[in-house]
């Protein structure tokens, strides 16, 4: 379970649509594409019709008894990517409604994560949908490969307000985040699973020295290239740090 891996920052997640494509270089050896629907469809929970490149929305899983018992952090879509063009702006808010009735009925407030490649739809649906800044409730994240997915999606993660994070995973060259600092936590991740591109230990000291600078969260979820062995030490230590009030 994610929860009892040091390694992964959710608690759980919870998937009312799956779907996606292979949209960067970071997808080349997708995990959800190549490994988990291939084998949730052999399993029967997901229907033999529909294909890896399109959407599905589980009607029994959108609503608010789908979700109320998922506390900690919880990754929204995690199978496949909310803000995929494929998907109508209605479903998204049928999503985002649900997490607003269900986010205050713990005694400690869950944290929803929306984690996504495409910023900028992102921005706009959630600019129109909260003005005055993203709910305490809510994260933003944005995924990051290199440098030019950083200059191309890190901008829209910046126009928000709230808690956003940027999420290199799986880190493919050196990346400086100098132009979009602060954010609320920065996450770094090693590409794991068949033919794996090495990370450079480097290029992570690189941005945990940025990061670190500015006294923001910082946390390394995997270095090497199998994630049947976890090796998340760099320079002598683990780095597991959390924003403020995100209880895994």
């Amino acid at each position: 379970m994610a929860k009892n891996n040091a390694g992964d920052i959710l608690t759980g997640d919870w998937n009312p649509i799956i779907g996606c494509e292979k949209y960067s270089e970071g997808c080349r050896g997708c995990w959800y594409l190549s490994g988990i629907f291939p084998w949730q469809q052999r399993l029967g929970n997901i229907p033999a019709d529909v294909l890896p490149g399109e959407h599905h929305v589980f009607e029994k899983r959108m609503c608010p008894a789908s979700l109320k018992l998922k506390g900690g952090i919880v990754g929204v879509v995690q199978h496949g990517d909310l803000f995929w063009d494929q998907v109508p702006d209605a479903t998204i808010n049928r999503v985002l409604s649900i997490i607003e009735q269900v986010a205050y009925q713990k005694r400690i407030m869950p944290r929803y994560m929306l984690w996504t490649k495409r910023a900028e739809r992102m921005a706009r649906i959630l600019l129109e949908r909260y003005p005055d800044g993203l709910p305490e409730y809510l994260a933003v994240a944005v995924s990051v490969e290199n440098q030019a997915c950083a200059d191309e999606r890190l901008p829209h993660l910046l126009k928000m307000t709230g808690t956003r994070i940027i999420m290199i995973e799986p880190m493919l060259g050196p990346i400086t985040l100098s132009k979009y600092l602060p954010v609320e936590w920065v996450v770094v991740g090693s590409e794991t699973g068949a033919n794996p591109r090495p990370i450079d230990t480097r290029w992570v000291s690189a941005v945990r020295d940025e990061v670190k600078a500015q006294g923001i969260p910082f946390f390394v979820k995997q270095l090497g290239t199998s994630h049947k062995q976890s090796i998340r030490v760099l320079d002598g230590r683990e780095w597991n740090e959390f924003p403020r009030g995100f209880v895994k």
